[in-house]
C-alpha cells in the first residue's frame, strides 16, 4: 500500500522530519518497502481567469479565449477543451513554462490566430493516469496569478508500506497515525459521528441461510446519483499519489475511504437487485460470471450474496457482471460487510487473492463498518448528489466481535522483557493504545482494541508495550544459564538426534546439500504434489497465500528449492531436509500429530562436468543406491524391503515403498510426469521420504553397534542359475539369506543375462562370500552350506543350475 506523507500528517503531525517519521513507522511494526520523493513535473504554470470565450469562425471545435493571469495584458489562447467557458479559473502554461517531458511553451500562430500559452488538464501536468483531457477548473476563491505548484502543494513523499497478517492496523492511514501518535504521546484527529439524513425509506430486506457463518452486513440504497461528475482535486491528488486513481467517481470515493480508515466498501447497481439480499453458501456448484466474459466455478462451501434469483457478489468485492456500475447508473447500493476467516480463505483458494481480499484476510475492524458506510455516503451526496435510504443491517458476529480479556501480571512483564519497566509507564502505553484496563489485586485484565486481532495472550500484550517503549531503550544483557546433563544416560531424543545426524552425514558424503524450508506451504502446491484430498491444517494468520497451511510432507519445500536452483542454471542437484511434518489427528492434543521426516530430491546430471568421463542424467537407480546406503545404517543390511508400488505424486511405473518389519517407513521414485510438466522442471526429478519417528519406534537403534571384523580368511563361491522372468531378485536373495541364519555370508548379484534359447527366462550370477568370526571354514563345510541353499532354491523357485 502506498500513502502520502502529507495525507498522514493531516491525521497526526509530530514535529519530526521525514526520516525520523519513517523510522517510527518501522519501529511500530510496519515495514516500509520504499520512500519516493515527489517533485512537480512542471514549472511556470499559473492560475488564470477566462475573460471571454468564443468559437472559431472556421473550425467549430476551437475556442478563442482571453485569459487574465494577473498581468497588464490579457493573453490570447486557443483551446479545444469541451469544458472551456467564460468566468472559470484554469491552469495556464504561459510562454516560457515547462511541462512534463521537458515540453517548453512558446508563442505560436494557429489558424491565423496568435496563441500565447496553453490551458492545461491534469493529464498534461502529469497529475493523472486517465485520458480525460478536460482542463482543470479551480474554485472561484483561488487567487489569480498564483503558481499552481504552490496551490497544489505537490512536493510530497510517497511511502510504500507492507504489513504482516497479524497487523491489519497497518493497512490504513488512520492505523499508521494511531501508532505514530502513541510513540510521540500525541492525539490523532478524532472521528466525527456521521448520520446522513434519510430521504428515502426504501431498503432491501436481508435474509441469512448460513447460520454457522459469522457475517456483519450493512447496506443502503442511494438514489439519483450523478456518476459523471469530476472527482474533486483534493481527492484526485491523494489517490493519484497512492496510485489508485480511477475515472469512476464512486470507485474513487470507495478507495479514498479504504486508504484513509482501512474499511473496504462495495457498490452495486441497485436497479439490478431483485427484491431482497440473501447471505448463504451454495447448495451446489455454480458458475459465476464476471466482467470481460470471465467465469469462475463456486463450490458448495463458498459464501456468496444473492438476491431472489442470482448471485450478486462474493467477498472480495467480486461482483457479477450484471451488477457493475457504469456511466448510466442512477441508483446504487452501497455495502459494508465482513465475514469469518474460513469463508474468506475458501474464496482465496478459488479465485486467488486481490487487494480487497487481502484486507478481509488480515481482518476488518467491525466497530468501523457502519461509520465507513456513513462516511462514504456523505462524500457521495456531497460530490455526486443523491438521496440516502435507510441502512439495512444484519449481525451474526459472535466470533467477529469477540473481546479477548487477557490477564497481565506485573512480574511477568519484567521477566519476559528482561529489564525493569515502571508500572506507570506501561499502563500509560496501554491506555494510549486504546486497551481497556481493569485493575485486580495480583494482575490487570486488559482488553485489546477492536482492530488488534493478533493480541491473544499475555506475551502479545507485553510485545505491544515494548514496541512503543522502544527497542533501542532495551539494554543488551548477555543471557546466563547453567545446566547439567548425564551423558551416560542416553534418552530417546538423544538417540534419535544421533541417528538423524548419522543419516545427514551419509547423505552429505554422497553429494547432497542440506536445506531448511518453511514448515508452512502453499496448499495448492501441496495438493498438486501429494495428489490426495486429505484435510489441510490451515494457519489462522498466514503471512501470505503461499504460506497458509502446515506441510504434510517435505516434498513441497524441496521441489520449490529445486525449481529455484534450476532457474539459476544449476544442472546437478541433490538436496535433503529433515524436519517436522504435521498431520491432522483427532486423537492427539490439539488435533495435530507431528512427525519427523527425512526427505530428498535429485535431478539433472549425476556428477559435475569433468574432462575424464561422460556425464549422464540421474535415474531411479541413483536414488535407490543412495537410499540403500542410509537404510543399511538404520535398518541393517537384510532387514528392509523395497517393493514396487504406486505412490501418490510419483510416476506409476517408477515408484516404490520401503518396508521394515512389515511396516511402511518411506517412499521414493520419479515425480509424476503431469506434475513435472506443470512445475516446468524440464528434466527427470526423483524424490524420497523416510518416516524417522516410525523407524525409531520400531526399535532399530541397536543396529549402530560396532562389530569386530573377522581375522580369518574368507572364501568365495559363485553360482549361475536360470529362473523365470516373473521372479524378483529380492525374493531369491531373501531365501538365500534364510539359509545362512547362523553364518555371516555376503550375498551379491553380479550378473544378469538373457538369451534367445530360453524365452521368459533370465540367468542370474550370484556370489557368496563365507567368513567366520572364530575359525577358518573348511571346504566341505562351505560346500554343504551352498548345496543346502541350491536345493532350497530348486524347491522354492524351480531354478536350473547352469554350469
Amino acid at each position: 500500500m502506498k500513502i502520502s506523507e502529507k495525507w498522514l500528517r493531516e491525521w497526526v503531525d509530530p514535529k519530526i522530519n521525514s526520516l525520523i517519521l519513517s523510522e517510527q513507522i518501522v519501529n511500530s511494526g510496519i515495514e516500509i518497502e520504499s520512500i519516493q520523493k515527489i517533485s512537480p513535473l512542471f514549472q511556470g504554470v499559473v492560475v488564470g481567469k477566462i475573460i471571454s470565450c468564443v468559437r472559431h469562425k472556421k473550425f467549430n471545435f476551437l475556442k478563442i479565449i482571453k485569459v487574465d493571469v494577473g498581468k497588464k495584458n490579457l493573453l490570447n489562447i486557443l483551446c479545444k477543451a469541451e469544458n472551456c467557458r467564460k468566468e472559470i479559473k484554469v491552469a495556464v502554461a504561459v510562454i516560457g513554462s515547462v511541462l512534463p517531458n521537458n515540453i517548453k511553451i512558446n508563442a505560436k500562430k494557429i489558424y491565423d490566430y496568435k496563441s500565447e500559452g496553453m490551458l492545461c488538464s491534469f493529464l498534461e501536468l502529469g497529475l493523472s493516469y486517465s485520458n480525460n483531457n478536460e482542463i482543470i477548473e479551480f474554485p472561484k476563491s483561488t487567487p489569480i496569478g498564483i503558481d499552481v505548484n504552490d496551490y497544489f502543494l505537490l512536493e510530497d513523499n510517497i511511502i510504500k508500506v507492507n504489513t504482516t497478517a497479524n497487523r491489519p492496523d497497518g493497512l490504513s492511514i488512520m492505523g499508521i497515525a494511531r501508532n505514530i501518535a502513541v510513540i510521540n504521546n500525541m492525539n490523532i484527529v478524532l472521528l466525527k459521528e456521521k448520520n446522513n439524513p434519510v430521504i428515502k425509506t426504501n431498503q432491501f430486506p436481508i435474509y441469512v441461510n448460513s447460520e454457522e457463518k459469522d457475517v456483519n452486513f450493512f447496506g443502503r440504497v442511494i438514489e439519483k446519483v450523478n456518476i459523471n461528475v469530476q472527482t474533486p482535486f483534493w481527492m484526485r491528488k491523494k489517490l493519484f499519489m497512492c496510485e489508485i486513481l480511477s475515472e469512476n467517481i464512486i470507485m474513487n470515493i470507495i478507495n479514498y475511504v479504504l486508504i484513509e480508515i482501512g474499511q473496504p466498501l462495495n457498490v452495486l447497481n441497485s436497479d439490478m437487485i431483485d427484491s431482497f439480499i440473501q447471505i448463504k453458501t451454495n447448495n451446489e456448484k455454480k458458475v459465476f460470471s464476471l466482467k470481460k466474459d470471465l467465469k469462475i466455478v463456486l463450490d458448495k462451501n463458498t459464501l456468496a450474496f444473492f438476491d431472489k434469483s442470482k448471485i450478486l457478489f462474493i467477498p472480495g468485492n467480486i461482483n457479477s457482471d450484471l451488477l457493475e456500475i457504469d456511466q448510466n447508473t442512477k441508483n446504487i447500493f452501497l455495502v459494508s460487510y465482513s465475514a469469518d476467516r474460513e469463508s474468506i480463505f475458501n474464496i482465496i483458494k478459488t479465485v486467488g487473492s486481490n487487494k480487497i481480499l487481502n484486507y478481509y484476510n488480515h481482518g476488518i475492524d467491525f466497530s468501523l463498518q457502519k461509520y465507513a458506510l456513513e462516511y462514504a455516503t456523505e462524500l457521495i451526496i456531497e460530490i455526486c448528489g443523491g438521496n440516502a435510504g435507510t441502512i439495512s443491517c444484519y449481525k451474526n458476529n459472535s466470533n467477529l466481535t469477540y473481546s479477548n480479556k487477557i490477564k497481565l501480571y506485573y512480574e511477568n512483564i519484567n521477566k519476559i522483557a528482561g529489564f525493569f519497566i515502571d508500572s506507570k509507564i506501561f499502563l500509560n502505553i496501554l491506555l494510549r493504545l486504546d486497551y481497556k484496563i481493569e485493575n485486580k489485586k495480583k494482575y490487570w485484565n486488559v482488553i485489546p482494541p477492536t482492530w488488534r486481532f493478533d493480541i491473544l495472550i499475555e506475551e502479545d500484550v507485553i510485545g505491544d508495550i515494548l514496541r512503543i517503549y522502544g527497542y533501542d531503550k532495551i539494554s543488551l544483557v548477555p543471557l546466563k544459564t547453567s545446566f547439567s546433563h548425564n551423558f551416560c544416560q542416553e534418552t530417546n531424543d538423544f538417540k534419535k538426534d544421533y541417528m538423524l545426524d548419522h543419516l545427514s552425514n551419509s547423505l552429505v558424503y554422497r553429494g547432497y546439500y542440506e536445506v531448511i524450508t518453511y514448515p508452512f506451504v502453499d496448499p495448492i502446491l501441496q495438493k498438486n504434489i501429494l495428489l490426495n484430498n486429505e484435510k489441510e491444517l490451515f494457519i489462522s494468520n498466514p503471512i501470505s497465500q503461499d504460506f497458509s497451511c502446515m506441510r504434510r510432507s517435505l516434498w513441497p519445500g524441496l521441489i520449490k528449492t529445486l525449481c529455484y536452483n534450476k532457474n539459476r542454471k544449476q544442472d546437478s542437484l541433490r538436496f535433503f531436509e529433515k524436519g517436522l511434518c504435521f498431520l491432522i489427528d483427532d486423537q492427539r492434543a490439539l488435533g495435530v500429530h507431528q512427525q519427523i521426516f527425512l526427505g530428498g530430491v535429485i535431478s539433472g546430471f549425476n556428477k559435475k562436468e569433468n574432462w575424464c568421463s561422460k556425464r549422464r542424467k540421474v535415474d531411479f537407480y541413483d536414488l535407490k543406491g543412495d537410499l540403500e546406503s542410509i537404510l543399511e545404517l538404520i535398518c541393517g543390511l537384510n532387514n528392509y524391503k523395497i517393493k514396487k508400488c504406486k505412490v501418490l505424486g510419483l510416476h506409476p511405473n517408477q515408484s516404490a515403498k520401503i518396508v521394515f518389519n512389515d511396516n511402511l517407513i518411506g517412499n521414493f521414485g520419479k515425480i509424476d510426469p503431469i506434475l513435472e510438466e506443470k512445475l516446468d522442471l524440464n528434466s527427470d526429478t526423483f524424490l524420497f521420504e523416510l518416516f524417522i519417528d516410525k523407524i525409531f519406534d520400531l526399535k532399530i537403534s541397536n543396529n549402530f553397534k560396532v562389530k569386530d571384523y573377522s581375522k580369518f580368511p574368507s572364501s568365495r563361491r559363485d553360482i549361475s542359475i536360470l529362473i523365470s522372468d516373473s521372479i524378483l531378485y529380492a525374493d531369491i536373495i531373501k531365501v538365500c539369506r534364510n539359509c545362512f541364519l547362523d553364518q555371516e555370508v555376503k550375498i551379491n548379484l553380479f550378473d544378469i543375462y538373457k538369451c534367445e534359447n530360453a524365452p521368459n527366462k533370465k540367468s542370474l550370477g550370484i556370489s557368496f562370500i563365507f567368513q567366520n568370526q572364530r575359525k577358518t571354514l573348511k571346504e566341505n563345510e562351505i560346500n554343504l552350506m551352498l548345496d543346502y541353499c541350491i536345493k532350497t532354491l530348486i524347491n522354492e523357485f524351480q531354478i536350473i543350475l547352469r554350469k
